[in-house]
């Protein structure tokens, strides 16, 4: 039998085998792994929304336990006045917080006081009767019952629920005194209207398409919906799901949409078949009549040791002595562009984290380090101080000496900063224009003072010429905040909030005569 004979039956061989294994592994083993793959996914989308929803919610609920748990709000409840109400449930506080109903009542139930946002003023009714249990099929309310009154001890009542064909998160809870027990005077409710922005909150949050609409009459024999909270694992694929929001104590329902990302599992069709058994054909037919063991061999060394090595998150040289020249060539070329790769990688990642002129960490960098700053608060309670800077004037020096010497400015500030600061455990940043930022790692008020004195003083001791409000050189001003170690409640509070407060005090010193430093103790 000749090599071409032989050749053609091999490949006839081949190409039958492939073509049975691919239809094998397709049919038995790829597509009911995918299949199991899409609702698994689409599983994880309703699981991320439901958790979404919760934590959504969870703000009003904190809020609400805040407003409960009140010396003073149990004296209002016992004799209610004006005076309390204009100084403590004041209208633009739940605006702010998107709180749109509020209710207070006593433990008999009777109504002391209501705030009612204007989105809501027309389901404020309806709202208002859901509470107090006047719609009810079965008597209940979101209201204490009598057994957690008499527990003495703070509880809440919480949840989704359909009012007048909307949706509301409500939470209720006991009004005692501020140690958390004792007698208790009356409950307090807020609610939170599901609206479009809130909508797009929990979307946002949980980065899945869903809807809200109102329930409709499906056919007697339809497949009953699930309820929304209640754990339902999926079976099937489908490009949306649907689920009941339904209330605890009375009829009324709401149904939430799931639109997945991926709705369906993939086919292969009879001409996709045809087509790759046609392209297989060729090329195997080309490839065996025309490459040789120098060049397959070579290659397939070439492939697993790049296979090898990726596997490791990190490319390695490959050999690069061969038979053939042009492959020699090839490893040759592929083992310098890897060296030139790593050479661009580490100077990218320097250019991330490194401003452009001052040569100093730039915002991003001071984000990075700032994150594991407050991880030490959070879990070590270590305190560290932020510091914002400002030069001041610094539009008007640019436009008495060009930008040109406005940027060397920069630098000078930079570099004098860095050299004053190099031997505290502290990161100097440029926050962005003439803003630089400081954290120290120390909450010592008065050694922190001391290094931001220092600082300010070395910035004007650069005798940078610039006459302006009496003073003959640059100068900065320095807003400190202090940030103590053992804080409570130290997690409620983010970076981007500590930058606000040496922010504020930054603005106290430049409109109280700059070239100055203003501190605060975070408290």
């Amino acid at each position: 039998m000749t090599l071409k004979r032989f050749s053609l039956l091999l490949l006839s061989s081949l190409l039958i085998s492939v073509a049975c294994l691919v239809m094998t592994i397709y049919y038995f083993f790829y597509l009911p792994g995918i299949n199991a793959e899409v609702v698994d996914q689409q599983q994880q989308e309703y699981i991320l929304l439901k958790a979404a929803f919760s934590a959504s919610a969870k703000n009003l609920t904190t809020l609400t336990y805040d407003y409960a748990v009140w010396d003073s709000l149990v004296e209002f409840v016992y004799a209610p006045s004006d005076e309390f109400i204009a100084s403590n449930l004041l209208s633009n506080a739940f605006e702010v917080a998107n709180v749109d109903a509020v209710f207070i009542h006593t433990v008999n139930k009777q109504f002391v006081w209501q705030y009612l946002d204007e989105s809501i003023r027309d389901s404020s009714s309806a709202l208002r009767e859901f509470v107090e249990g006047k719609t009810a099929t079965e008597a209940k309310t979101l209201l204490p019952s009598a057994a957690d009154i008499s527990a003495q001890q703070a509880s809440t009542r919480h949840g989704y629920y359909v009012i007048a064909e909307q949706l509301f998160y409500i939470t209720n809870t006991t009004i005692l005194p501020s140690e958390g027990y004792g007698v208790i005077a009356g409950s307090i409710t807020m609610a939170r209207l599901v609206d479009k922005e809130m909508i797009d909150e929990i979307a946002g949050y949980s980065m899945v398409r869903f809807s809200i609409d109102k329930k409709i009459n499906t056919p007697a024999d339809a497949q009953p919906m699930n309820d929304f909270f209640s754990f339902d694992q999926l079976q099937v694929v489908n490009a949306s799901h649907s689920w009941l929001i339904r209330n605890a104590f009375d009829d009324q329902t709401m149904v939430i949409t799931v639109h997945h990302r991926k709705g369906s599992s993939p086919k292969l069709d009879a001409v996709s078949i045809i087509l790759l058994l046609l392209i297989a054909t060729l090329i195997v037919s080309l490839s065996m009549m025309m490459l040789s063991r120098f060049l397959i061999l070579p290659l397939i060394h070439f492939n697993s040791s790049i296979n090898a090595s990726s596997n490791d998150n990190l490319m390695a040289k490959v050999p690069n002595q061969h038979f053939i020249d042009e492959i020699d060539n090839v490893s040759n070329s592929f083992n310098q562009l890897l060296i030139r790769f790593y050479e661009q990688q580490n100077y990218l990642e320097t250019l991330t984290l490194q401003d452009a002129l001052t040569e100093i960490t730039n915002r991003r960098g001071l984000e990075a380090f700032a994150d594991n700053v407050m991880a030490e608060w959070y879990q070590q309670a270590t305190g560290f101080s932020v510091m914002m800077l400002d030069i001041d004037h610094f539009k008007l020096y640019n436009d008495q000496h060009d930008h040109l010497a406005g940027d060397k400015a920069l630098v000078d500030v930079a570099c004098c900063l860095m050299e004053t600061m190099a031997s505290h455990d502290a990161l100097v940043a440029r926050y962005g224009g003439e803003e630089f930022c400081v954290i120290v790692k120390d909450d010592n008020t008065q050694a922190v003072a001391f290094i931001a004195e220092t600082l300010r003083s070395a910035v004007e001791n650069l005798h940078i010429k610039h006459d302006v409000d009496g003073t003959l050189w640059l100068t900065i001003s320095i807003g400190v905040m202090v940030v103590p170690k053992l804080f409570e409640n130290a997690q409620q509070h983010q970076f981007h909030d500590l930058l606000k407060l040496a922010d504020k005090q930054l603005y106290l010193a430049k409109n109280t005569g700059r070239n100055k430093m203003m501190l605060n103790v975070l408290s």
